[in-house]
């Protein structure tokens, strides 16, 4: 339950690779996304050396940093000892006490990242700890950890620090146990806000089903999601906790004398700022570029340590859209001696009386950059919609429906996916090339869209009128007052009860069926020339989906607006929709009017969809399934990519990828053996 989902690969690689293998390319992968953030090279850099160094700091120290030498007092940098000339220069420089700054720096690497780690593990185990727990089981221990984390948050950090210390007195040791009493707070806010969401989450509520004790459920399915966020903030604790130990070493609160500390060094420093400066100059930069790497590696650990930040970053941003057309050919592209003597495709319905295309789609192709490789998951796509229409696009999950969707609304998630070929065509405006500005207007006035999952798309920290309301107040300059107005009319529109009191509610305060209608509320706010709606009835009860739809078909009649629906549910369309696109492998593998698809379907993949599905036009004594699985999109089989599924599948198939034949006026199919498939039908 806990594990990470598995992609099955179509005629891809064998599955057994090793995991050393798999190891070393992601290393391989990470060292070349580290050596594109060019940003990211420095910081990493300086803590790794700095770290060695602390390490190491027996064997780099050209000098004993104990040892005195007033001969050498306020030596400048590059120097040698006037007693020793022959000795190893003193690279920064020498204190008051003659003795090396360099390898006193050095010395007090080791002192300040000793007491940052140790601290950070101390601080970071206690109040993860106090977190998950509090999070979890709620109660008296919420509150008597949260009352706690209250009170010391309220006392400033460092007067805390300095008042243990004045008690127990001053030592590594002493300075840790602190760093962890007064740090804590931190995680356990952090990793306690985090567990009251996760609590609530159905990984969580499967895992309880099952049996599974709270000890496992809080550190096997819980924590490991914690990891991300708390690695962040542990780097970023480590810092303050080496800024917090130079300032109680500055006051003479940190680490004593005569042990090296950089905040001991610029404190005995500050007495000759104007005759040495190199001893204030050193230890001041040590500080600060030790805290400034760490921050920014706070940063590049939340990209790399988060599976959906990490991908992105590993593939980098495209350099323009086009980006990726020599390289991302797949086995299904079809080679010119394969059109010879074939009917050119067809669009997926033929043009209105008018000409009137509102929407054209002229082969779209996106693809998605992952750590794996380039997944295509439109190849090639073209289509037209009409005003007044209704386009259903159908397919099963990973088909690439939603992708095309979002790739014609300027919402596809870049990095990591890109469109790498074709056009989107609305009202002769290409959007593909549209400038930022103008796309969000088109896309905000003409064009709208309706998500898959309303809870997710509406923003709960709003209620639903003001989201409604906030398309005429961003477009249209509307006031206040009568924007919410408008937003009581609509949600009457698209019949919720109550609408001028519901107006004020929250997301999570309305049914399945109620959000839909907020969304489709907010959706045809400004009378759109364009609505797509993605899967718009998914996880809703028969009942509501017939109302979802008969609302859709209603106010289609009334605004004239052209719709396109996308679904996997072909009976969910087949009252509203005049004509279907059918998708499989990100392909459109059939189009044409609904009644005719229906009735006398002419690809293999059409016709196991509807014998899949219950029907009531006709007598049918068991439903079908459509054996195997749809392919891995990184690897589609060569020639057909429905051949390994396909009842009738020749050699030809196997090696030749079929165009959209013409199968009838205003019809097309995608292969070679349509005419046996519309036989037997």
């Amino acid at each position: 339950m806990s594990g990470p989902l598995q992609m099955t690969a179509g005629d891809g690689p064998a599955v057994g690779e090793s995991d050393e293998a798999a190891r070393n390319l992601t290393v391989r992968k990470l060292l070349r996304a580290l050596w594109r953030d060019k940003l990211m090279l420095f910081p990493l850099f300086f803590l790794v050396a700095l770290m060695l160094a602390a390490v190491g700091a027996d064997l780099l120290a050209p000098h004993d940093p104990f040892d005195q030498n007033l001969r050498s007092r306020n030596l400048p940098p590059m120097s040698s000892a006037a007693s020793e000339p022959s000795s190893f220069p003193y690279l920064l420089g020498a204190d008051p006490l003659g003795r090396d700054l360099f390898s006193r720096l050095i010395y007090g690497a080791r002192v300040s990242l000793a007491v940052g780690l140790s601290s950070v593990l101390a601080s970071g185990t206690l109040g993860v700890l106090l977190g998950l727990m509090s999070g979890y089981h709620r109660g008296w221990l919420d509150d008597l950890v949260m009352r706690g984390v209250d009170v010391l948050m309220g006392i400033p950090g460092l007067l805390l620090a300095l008042f243990i210390l004045f008690l127990v007195g001053t030592g590594f040791w002493n300075l840790v146990i602190v760093f962890a009493l007064t740090r804590w707070m931190i995680y356990a806010r952090v990793t306690r806000g985090l567990t009251l969401s996760f609590r609530e989450q159905p990984f969580v509520e499967g895992a309880q089903t099952i049996g599974c004790s709270d000890s496992r459920i809080i550190f096997r399915h819980i924590l490991p999601n914690l990891a991300s966020p708390v690695l962040v903030l542990a780097t970023l604790e480590i810092a303050i906790v080496i800024l917090a130990e130079a300032g109680l070493s500055f006051l003479g609160m940190g680490i004593q004398p005569p042990a090296p500390t950089w905040g001991r060094m610029v404190a005995e420093g500050r007495d000759y700022i104007t005759s040495a400066w190199w001893l204030i100059t050193f230890p001041g930069l040590a500080i600060l570029l030790t805290a400034l790497s760490l921050n920014l590696t706070a940063a590049w650990l939340r990209m790399v340590s988060d599976p959906v930040q990490r991908w992105r970053w590993f593939m980098g941003r495209p350099e323009s859209r086009r980006e990726g057309d020599s390289g991302t050919a797949t086995a299904d592209s079809e080679p010119e001696s394969s059109r010879t003597g074939m009917a050119s495709p067809e669009p997926v319905h033929g043009p209105a009386a008018n000409g009137d295309h509102l929407l054209e789609v002229i082969d779209l192709r996106v693809n998605f950059r992952t750590p794996d490789g380039v997944l295509n998951a439109v190849n090639g796509i073209s289509y037209t919609l009409n005003r007044g229409q209704t386009l259903a696009i159908l397919g099963e999950s990973g088909s690439g429906k939603t992708v095309s969707a979002e790739a014609v609304m300027g919402i596809l998630d870049s990095p990591p996916g890109f469109v790498t070929g074709g056009s989107v065509l609305f009202d002769g405006i290409d959007l593909l090339q549209a400038s930022p500005s103008r796309r969000r207007r088109l896309c905000g006035e003409r064009i709208a869209m309706i998500f898959q999952d309303p809870l997710t798309a509406l923003n709960p920290a709003y209620t639903v009128g003001s989201q409604i309301a906030g398309m005429f107040r961003e477009h249209r300059g509307t006031s206040k007052r009568e924007a919410t107005a408008k937003a009581v009319e609509l949600m009457d529109r698209v019949r919720i009860p109550s609408a001028s009191e519901r107006v004020h509610d929250y997301p999570h305060q309305f049914s399945g069926g109620m959000r839909q209608r907020v969304m489709i509320a907010a959706a045809i706010a400004l009378d759109p020339d364009l609505l797509i709606a993605d899967e718009p009835t998914t996880a809703l009860d028969v009942t509501v989906q017939a109302q979802i739809m008969e609302l859709l078909a209603e106010l289609q009649v009334e605004t004239g607006m052209g719709l396109i629906l996308i679904t996997h549910d072909l009976g969910v369309v087949a009252d509203v929709a005049d004509h279907v696109a059918v998708m499989y492998a990100g392909k459109i593998v059939e189009t044409g009017p609904i009644e005719e698809i229906y009735s006398n379907p002419a690809h293999p993949y059409t016709k196991g969809l509807l014998e899949s599905a219950p029907r009531v036009d006709r007598k049918m004594d068991s439903l079908q399934q459509i054996s195997g699985a749809p392919p891995n999109l990184r690897f589609i089989p060569p020639g057909c990519p429905f051949h390994p599924r396909c009842a009738y599948v020749v050699d030809r198939c196997l090696v030749e990828p079929p165009p959209l034949y013409a199968v009838q006026q205003g019809r097309s199919a995608s292969c070679h053996r349509f005419e046996d498939v519309m036989d037997v039908n």
